[in-house]
C-alpha cells in the first residue's frame, strides 16, 4: 500500500548519567527500516532539564515521539508527554519499556497514544508503518496493557551497533542472551520465561565493532550470564584479543553456577579485562526460598573466594535489604558474611516493588509499605521496620564511603586483627550512627577528609587506639591520591611534612627504583619525580609489613582492578593488595 505521508520519529532515551548509553533505542533504530519513515534517535539525561529535553524534541518538529521508559526516566517522561500534546495536540506519543509493559501502562496510561508491551523490534516497525500508510490499527495487532511478549529468533535482529550512535567514553550496553533461567521473585526478567541467546557469530561480530566504538567499558546486560557453562567460557576466551586495548568488560553472574571449567578461564584472564557482579541477596534459605531463587550458599561462597584470590578480577557483590523473612538480625548475618569475601565492592541494596514483579503482587502478603513512585522502594515490611530501614540506609551510606572506595583498604585491614574490633556489620552501623550526629551524613564530604572522620570515630569508640593507624591510613591515602601532599592529621609523628625533600629522596633511591622498575632506566630525574613518591613508615604490628620500611608509590601503574597505585618495597618486594573488612 503506497505511504500516505513519509512520518518522522524521534527515538528518545533519558539516561540516568551521561556515560550510560540506551541499547534499547538503538535495537529499535537498527530495526526500523525505509518503510518506517525517518527515525532519529535523541539521549539525554535525567540531569538535563525539561526545558531542554522538550526543546531539544521539537526543533526536529516530530510527527512521532517513542520513549523508552524505565523506573529512573519515567517521572521525566510523564511531564515531557503533557508538554509535547500541549506543543502539538496532533503529535502521537509512543511508550516502552519495563515502566509501560506491566499494570496497564502505568503512569502513562491516557497519555500517550499507543503502549508496546515487551519487547519491540517487531512492534515499533508495524506501528510505525501503519501510522504511516493511515491504516488503521486494532488492539489485537499492538501488544499493550500488560500484555508482554518476547521475540524468540534472536538471529534475525539486526545489530544496534551497525550504527554511528556515539559511545565514546561511555559505557556501551551488551547482550549477548535475553531471559533468566530464574524466577525470582523481585525481578520482572521473571516473567519471560527462559533464556534465549544470540548466536555466538553475531555476539562476536558486535564484540569487534563495539571494540572500535570508543567504549572503555563494555557491560554485558545479560541477567545471568554463566547460565551455560560452554557458552560463557568460549565468550571470555574471546575477550582475550581485546587485552590490549583497555576495554573492561563487566558480567552479571550467578555465583552457585561457577563451575570448575569457569573457574580455569577466568583464573587466566589478564588482570582488570574482566569484572563480575555477583548476586548473593541473602544467606538464608527461608528468604531465598520465598523469593524463589534456589542456589547452593556454600558452594557459591567457595566459588567467590576463589575467583577473588585470583587477583585478576574485580568482583561485585550484591546484597538486598527487605526482602522477605530476612528481620534486621538476619539481614546482620547475610552482611558479615557478604563482607567477610573480601570482595572488591559491596552493594547494600534495597528492596524495590517493581511493576510486574512477583513480590508487588505479594506485597500485602508480607506487610510491604513501600513508595507509590519509581523507584517503588520499600519503606517497612512484616520483618523490618521504617527505623531499621533508615539505620541500614545511613549504613549503606558508610559502606560506599570507607569501604567501597578502596582508599581505606591497609587501615580496615589492620583494624579487622585488632582483638578490640567490632564484627563489619557492627564496625559500620557505630560508624553511621557517628556520622549521622556528626552532621557528615547531611552534606557532601571530600574523599581527604574521611582519613580525619575516620580518625576521629575510631578515637570516640577508643580512645587508647594505636597512633599506629596514621602509618596505614596515610599509605592508604599516598595510593588513593596522586598528591603527596598528605592532610595534616596524617603527618608524621615527627612532624615532617611528607611532601618535603621528595625531590631528594628520588636521588637517594634512585639506583634502587631502577633495578625495581626497569622502566625507569635512563629517565630524567624529573621523569621519575613525576611518577613516584617515597615515604618512610613505622608501622605497628598487625600487618605483614616490616616494622620500619620504605615505600615507593607508584603513580604510573595504577592497578586495573583496584584502581588504586602500585608499590614497592625499596627492597624490590611488590607489595600485595587484600580488600579491607
Amino acid at each position: 500500500m503506497e505511504r500516505i505521508k513519509e512520518m518522522k520519529t524521534l527515538l528518545v532515551a533519558v539516561n540516568s548519567q551521561y556515560v550510560h548509553s540506551n541499547l534499547a533505542v538503538r535495537y529499535l533504530k537498527a530495526a526500523c527500516d525505509e518503510s518506517c519513515g525517518a527515525v532519529k534517535v535523541l539521549e539525554f539525561t535525567i540531569n538535563d532539564t525539561l526545558m531542554h529535553i522538550f526543546s531539544s524534541i521539537v526543533r526536529e518538529a516530530p510527527d512521532i515521539v517513542a520513549f523508552s521508559c524505565y523506573i529512573w526516566n519515567i517521572e521525566h517522561i510523564v511531564k515531557l508527554a503533557g508538554d509535547l500534546k500541549e506543543w502539538n495536540p496532533n503529535v502521537i506519543l509512543i511508550a516502552g519499556g519495563p515502566e509501560v509493559s506491566f499494570d496497564q501502562g502505568g503512569l502513562l496510561e491516557n497519555r500517550v497514544d499507543y503502549l508496546i508491551a515487551g519487547e519491540g523490534e517487531e512492534k515499533l516497525p508495524f506501528l510505525l508503518r501503519r501510522l504511516s500508510s493511515g491504516e488503521p490499527i486494532s488492539e489485537t495487532e499492538i501488544d499493550w496493557f500488560g500484555r508482554f511478549t518476547t521475540i524468540e529468533k534472536l538471529e534475525l535482529l539486526p545489530s544496534p551497533y551497525a550504527s554511528d550512535l556515539p559511545l565514546e567514553n561511555r559505557i556501551a550496553y551488551f547482550e549477548a542472551s535475553r531471559g533468566c533461567p530464574f524466577r525470582c521473585g523481585y525481578c520482572i526478567s521473571s516473567v519471560t520465561g527462559g533464556v534465549r541467546y544470540f548466536p555466538l557469530e553475531k555476539v562476536y561480530a558486535a564484540l569487534d565493532t563495539l571494540a572500535g566504538s570508543g567504549s572503555r567499558i563494555i557491560k554485558f546486560v545479560d541477567r545471568t550470564f554463566n547460565a551455560n557453562e560452554q557458552r560463557s567460557v568460549e565468550i571470555w576466551n574471546y575477550l582475550l584479543r581485546y587485552q590490549h586495548q583497555g576495554i573492561v568488560f563487566h558480567f552479571e553472574i550467578d555465583p552457585g553456577l561457577l563451575s570448575e571449567t569457569m573457574l580455569d578461564c577466568l583464573e587466566k584472564m589478564p588482570a582488570g579485562l574482566i569484572q563480575l557482579e555477583a548476586g548473593i541477596q541473602s544467606v538464608h534459605p527461608e528468604t531465598l526460598e520465598a523469593v524463589r531463587r534456589p542456589w547452593k550458599i556454600e558452594k557459591a561462597f567457595a566459588s567467590l573466594r576463589r575467583v577473588i584470590s585470583f587477583g585478576n578480577i574485580h568482583v561485585h557483590v550484591d546484597l538486598i535489604a527487605g526482602l522477605p523473612n530476612e528481620t534486621y538480625s538476619k539481614f546482620r548475618e547475610s552482611f558479615n558474611l557478604a563482607m567477610g569475601l573480601h570482595a572488591h565492592h559491596c552493594q547494600l541494596g534495597f528492596l524495590k516493588l517493581l511493576r510486574g514483579s512477583p513480590l508487588r503482587r505479594q506485597a500485602q502478603q508480607w506487610g510491604y509499605r513501600y513508595r507509590s513512585y519509581p523507584p517503588y522502594e520499600v519503606i517497612s515490611s512484616r520483618d523490618l521496620s521504617w527505623q531499621e530501614m533508615i539505620r541500614l540506609k545511613d549504613m549503606e551510606a558508610c559502606v560506599e564511603l570507607f569501604y567501597n572506595s578502596g582508599r581505606f583498604s591497609f587501615t580496615l585491614q589492620y583494624l579487622k586483627k585488632q582483638p578490640e574490633t567490632m564484627e563489619p556489620f557492627t564496625f559500620y552501623e557505630t560508624l553511621a550512627v557517628f556520622m549521622r550526629g556528626s552532621g557528615y551524613l547531611d552534606r557532601p564530604v571530600k574523599a581527604a577528609e574521611l582519613y580525619g572522620i575516620l580518625y576521629d570515630f575510631l578515637r570516640e569508640i577508643n580512645p587508647s587506639v594505636s597512633e599506629g593507624i596514621f602509618e596505614y591510613m596515610r599509605l592508604d591515602y599516598l595510593r588513593s591520591f596522586r598528591n603527596p601532599a598528605v592532610p595534616a592529621i596524617l603527618r608524621s609523628n615527627a612532624g615532617v611534612d611528607p611532601s618535603r625533600n621528595k625531590r631528594k629522596k628520588i636521588e637517594q633511591y634512585r639506583s634502587v627504583l631502577e633495578r625495581t622498575l626497569p622502566r625507569l632506566r635512563n629517565q630524567t630525574l624529573d621523569s621519575i619525580w613525576q611518577q613516584i613518591h617515597i615515604e618512610n613508615f613505622n608501622f605497628p604490628a598487625g600487618l605483614e609489613f616490616p616494622r620500619k620500611a620504605v615505600i615507593a608509590v607508584d603513580f604510573a601503574d595504577v592497578s586495573p582492578v583496584t584502581g588504586l597505585a602500585g608499590m614497592y618495597l625499596l627492597d624490590s618486594l611488590r607489595m600485595g593488595y587484600t580488600p579491607g573488612f
